[in-house]
This record gives structure tokens, C-alpha cells and sequence, in this order.
């Protein structure tokens, strides 16, 4: 047989080690190189065309904290005389008790009576996000969904931090020029507990203040003022009270709920986040007030906004609200300091 003649190609580059490659021998392959031996030849040209990443067409949202305090905003103007940009409450205070007996030869004197006035003034809030035509006709997932759902959340998240702003004020004045402080209990040394509930019950019952929805009074409270309450160790605690009365298998305790304790319904709002105040509420602690001309309504509206041609290229999707909140009634609201550190176990 005759000897083979002419020159090795570029690709012939194998190693004629053991395990013996092919000479001539060039693999195409997806790599990455990192993941492959030094030899054969290995060639990722076409791999890194075709070998890509796939990609889950679900989005997912932000962590999202719960809205809470816009539901306790148990007043609201229900009788307009017409629209304005804020919206009168009118209070009559009640006539002063008469014990004193009549005279026989007097009638009964005459007394007046005192009035006031609390007005909420309304302000404007919104937000949008807006696409463009070339967006929307390119992206591999649809974008005005996402747009929308966020842009809808983002109505309620505001309008909830706008009624917590409302509580947060130091006094409430009324149109008489007379002014009502916020009371505050506990102190930022103190961890919340049972005592500071019943303080607050007490108060609250010594001025007359109705329970919310005639059932409890509700407090509002960051996740680090409810593990205050769940780590109370004393004997009239809420951990003790709860298993002398649950029993000590799958109970409350287990469960992380709290519930009505002391008169008081619990309520933890993710939003308040290491939070050092809490709002114990009753009946008529806070005002809400909105717009009744059409578009308005009672809740903040979600508008896609319509393409009225073809030819239009940008789309807004926003949230639009006229509204206001007030204190309502300041002896109905407490707002209970405690520390800021979370409790440590004893």
C-alpha cells in the first residue's frame, strides 16, 4: 500500500494520548468550555446560537404587606349639600345633666347648647404608568396586565398609608378655634402588654367612646408590638391566659393569632414594619371623605385609558382619587408607644 502524502489539516489537532483521541476528530458542542476536557477540540460557535436561556413568562410581584387602616375609617360623609373641596361635620353636644329639683313656684329654666364643626379637606392622588406602541407589540410577555395589576395595588397601598398619615397628627381643631390632643400611652422602654390594654380600654370606656361595629375596640400593631403581647410570660399574660383556657395543644399559641384579647381586637399590619406605635381605635376614630362626581366614587379608580386610533402610540394605566382623612373623634383614638427592640425570651 502505498505511504499517504500531503499536510494535516487545522482541525487534525487530537491528542494521541490515552484515552486515545481521533487525529483528526473536532467536536461541536453547547459548552461552556469551563465543562469540557482540554482535548478533543471542542467548538461552541453553533451551541452558543441556538443554546440559550429559557425564561418563565410569570412575573412575580414585590413582597406585599396587607392594607388595613383604610376599613377603620367608619365615618363617612353620606349627605352632601353640594360639591366642595372639603366636606363639614357638624357636632351638638349634649345638654349638661340637671340635678337640682325645680322650685315649686319657677319653671324650668332655659339652657343653651353648644355646637362645633370639624372639616376634612380633600386633596388629589395618583399615579400611571404609560407604554409605548412599539413596547406593547414587541415584548414577549403582554405588559399592560402587569402595569395594570401593579398600578392597582400601588391605589390601595397609598390610600391605606394616607388614613395611617391621618392618625399620626398630634391634635384635631375644630372650626370653633378649640383643639383636642391625641392621648398616648406607654413609653419607648416599655414592651407592649396586658396592662397597657386594659389603660387604654379604660380610657377609652371613660369617654364614652363605643366599641368598633359594637363589638371590641381594635388595635393596630406592628409585628414587633405582637410578639411583645406573645412573649409576656406573667401569669396574667396572653400566652398564659391562652393555654390555661385553650389548652395546651394546638391552640392560638401554635397558631401565632392573638384575636381578642382584653376587650381588644389585635390587628397586625405587616405595613407599620419594626413600628414602635400602635392605634387603638373605637367607633368614629377616623373620618374618610371623597368626591361624588362621577369618576370619583368611593374608591380610588384603576383606568386603562382607551385607544381611541391606531395611530395613537403611548397608553397610560394610572389610578386617579380625590380624598381626605381626619382624626374624627380624638378621645376615640390612643396611640400606644412602646420600645422598638423585639423581646427577649426569660
Amino acid at each position: 500500500m502505498a505511504t499517504g502524502t500531503g499536510t494535516a489539516g487545522s482541525n487534525q489537532n487530537g491528542a494521541l494520548v490515552a484515552p486515545a483521541y481521533t487525529p483528526g476528530e473536532i467536536v461541536t458542542a453547547a459548552g461552556p468550555l469551563s465543562i469540557n476536557a482540554s482535548a478533543p477540540a471542542i467548538d461552541i460557535t453553533l451551541g452558543s446560537q441556538f443554546v440559550t436561556k429559557a425564561y418563565d413568562l410569570a412575573v412575580y410581584p414585590a413582597l406585599r404587606p396587607q392594607l388595613i387602616f383604610d376599613q377603620f375609617a367608619t365615618v363617612r360623609a353620606t349627605r352632601l349639600t353640594h360639591r366642595g373641596s372639603s366636606v363639614r361635620f357638624s357636632f351638638v353636644d349634649d345638654i349638661a345633666d340637671q340635678t337640682t329639683p325645680l322650685l315649686e313656684n319657677l319653671d324650668v329654666d332655659s339652657v343653651t347648647m353648644t355646637s362645633k364643626a370639624l372639616s376634612v379637606s380633600m386633596s388629589e392622588y395618583g399615579t400611571a404608568v404609560t407604554t409605548t406602541n412599539l413596547l406593547r407589540g414587541t415584548s414577549m410577555i403582554p405588559i399592560d396586565p402587569i402595569a395594570a395589576e401593579r398600578v392597582g395595588y400601588n391605589a390601595g397601598k397609598s390610600i391605606d398609608r394616607l388614613a395611617k398619615t391621618a392618625l399620626d397628627i398630634a391634635s384635631v381643631t375644630y372650626d370653633d378655634a378649640t383643639t383636642t390632643s391625641i392621648q398616648e400611652i406607654g413609653s419607648s422602654t416599655e414592651y407592649l402588654n396586658s396592662y397597657l390594654l386594659q389603660e387604654g380600654v379604660s380610657l377609652l370606656e371613660e369617654a364614652n367612646v363605643r366599641p368598633m361595629g359594637s363589638d371590641a375596640y381594635v388595635l393596630v400593631v406592628s409585628p414587633r408590638q405582637a410578639q411583645h403581647l406573645k412573649a409576656e410570660n406573667t401569669n396574667q399574660g396572653w400566652r398564659y391566659v391562652t393555654a390555661r383556657n385553650e389548652g395546651m395543644g394546638m391552640n392560638s399559641i401554635y397558631r401565632g393569632e392573638i384575636g381578642m384579647y382584653e376587650g381588644v381586637r389585635i390587628v397586625v399590619n405587616n405595613n407599620l414594619g419594626a413600628s414602635t406605635t400602635g392605634y387603638l381605635m373605637g367607633a368614629e376614630a377616623l373620618a374618610k371623605v371623597h368626591s361624588d362626581a362621577p369618576g370619583f366614587g368611593p374608591n380610588p379608580r384603576t383606568v386603562v385609558a382607551p385607544v381611541v386610533d391606531k395611530l395613537r402610540r403611548f397608553a397610560s394605566i394610572g389610578w386617579y382619587h380625590l380624598v381626605g382623612y381626619s382624626v374624627f373623634r380624638p378621645e376615640a383614638l390612643i396611640r400606644v408607644e412602646t420600645a422598638g427592640t423585639l423581646k427577649p425570651a426569660s
